[in-house]
């Protein structure tokens, strides 16, 4: 059991136990899904984590390469796009909110903390993890990166 501290969250982990998870994993959920959304992360999935995320992740037991999901958040004005990615761990929150999701005046508001160059929130809600983290105690890790637009299929030009 490790614990990773990350400004307001504190989170037990087990790493081993979060790789042998993954290795029964066959492939991330964006090659599952089929939409052009999911398809243009799939493509430039290797360009949008730095060796500081990507160390980050192994450091947690998760496999960069088989996120649960990611959502297409916004198209940037330099014509990037925004993605929120998810993946999960086995363990639990320790200390901090059971969510990076608030609600203030009748609004969503996210508050995901800055780790590196990425934006990164753990989430107690594990009720869409893969099927092998079911029976696990597991925490959701959401991840917001930008990719470029390389898809040949129709480019979102807002927010979903």
């Amino acid at each position: 059991m490790q614990t990773v501290s990350l400004r307001k969250w504190a989170v037990d982990n087990e790493p081993d136990l979060t790789r042998e998870v993954y290795a029964q994993i066959e492939c991330g959920g964006t090659e599952d899904c089929g939409c052009e959304e999911c398809f243009n992360f799939a493509t430039t999935r290797h360009l949008v984590y730095s060796a500081e995320v990507i160390e980050f992740l192994e450091w947690l037991g998760i496999d960069p390469q088989l996120e649960a999901c990611a959502r297409h958040d916004a198209r940037l004005d330099t014509g990037d796009h925004t993605y929120t990615v998810s993946f999960f761990l086995v363990g639990r929150i320790a200390a901090g909110p059971a969510t990076p999701v608030a609600r203030r005046r009748g609004a969503r508001c996210e508050s995901l903390e800055r780790a590196g160059d990425a934006l990164v929130g753990f989430c107690a809600d594990a009720s869409d993890a893969p099927d092998p983290f079911k029976g696990l105690p597991c925490v959701r890790l959401e991840v917001r990166v930008v990719a470029p637009w390389v898809a040949n299929g129709p480019e979102p030009i807002g927010t979903n």
